[in-house]
């Protein structure tokens, strides 16, 4: 993953919500040209690939990171 230079800084709160749904927001990114988008786990999951192509700044707030990288087994084993 490529820096940008342009850190995300500030402590993601529980009125933070996702730009693409109304879901808390776990992820912010920070793109190239200094844009910051947040994410719930489910959007990023689904763009994590583009936005680290895209050379995003992606922090992951730890407070929340269990839900993004939980794997689920299937039952039985």
């Amino acid at each position: 993953m490529k820096a940008s230079g342009k850190e995300p800084t500030r402590t993601l709160t529980t009125a933070d919500l996702c730009h693409s749904c109304p879901a808390r927001a776990v992820v912010e990114t920070v793109m190239v040209q200094g844009r910051s988008l947040l994410w719930c786990a489910h959007h990023f999951a689904l763009f994590e690939n583009v936005l680290k192509a895209l050379g995003a700044t992606i922090r992951v707030d730890e407070r929340r990171r269990e839900p993004i990288l939980q794997k689920t087994t299937p039952a039985g084993g």
